[in-house]
């Protein structure tokens, strides 16, 4: 009868870390934000936000493409020069949509495509490239928050990138 009881409590201290691991963590649930499978359906950060950086004489500019499904935090950009004797003004950001977010409240979010700029406060020649830290945040629309990502880019002289380029209405 102790054999059987020993057993029992041995068996009780091995099932019971297991199944509450698969509770908590839901190895188990499909659902669950701890589930592996779950976690490779998110796309990586620098696929879900691509960037790219471009300057004219006077300002630099920032395009930002979120993949489908993922939006960025109007309220987390910020910008850094990383080439010595260049700073630079203040970001200026669209309005952005608003969102009801679950834990921040109403923040004003961008969907798609975004460009913000900021004025080029240097001597710089004109077609010298800028090297760039930019900083921003975003988010799935399933719910997972990136944490704050830095990119460092190279802003080259030069016009719009197409995928930006603002497009003229159709001719009848």
């Amino acid at each position: 009868m102790k054999q059987v009881f020993a057993f029992l409590m041995v068996a009780l201290f091995i099932v019971t870390p297991v199944a509450a691991r698969e509770e908590i963590f839901g190895v188990g649930d499909k659902s669950s934000p701890f589930n592996r499978s779950t976690q490779r359906d998110f796309l990586p950060a620098t696929e879900a936000f691509r960037t790219t950086a471009w300057r004219d004489d006077d300002r630099i500019y920032i395009g930002f493409t979120a993949a489908e499904n993922y939006y960025l935090h109007r309220h987390q950009f910020a910008l850094e020069s990383l080439s010595p004797g260049v700073s630079f003004g203040e970001l200026a950001l669209p309005p952005g949509e608003p969102m009801m977010h679950a834990s921040l409240g109403e923040i004003y979010v961008f969907y798609d495509q975004v460009v913000i700029s900021a004025p080029i406060e240097s001597n710089a020649a004109d077609n010298v490239s800028l090297a760039i830290e930019m900083t921003f945040q975003g988010c799935s629309d399933q719910g997972l928050c990136y944490p704050p990502e830095r990119v460092e880019l190279n802003a080259q002289h030069g016009s719009t990138p197409a995928i930006f380029a603002p497009t003229s209405p159709e001719t009848p």
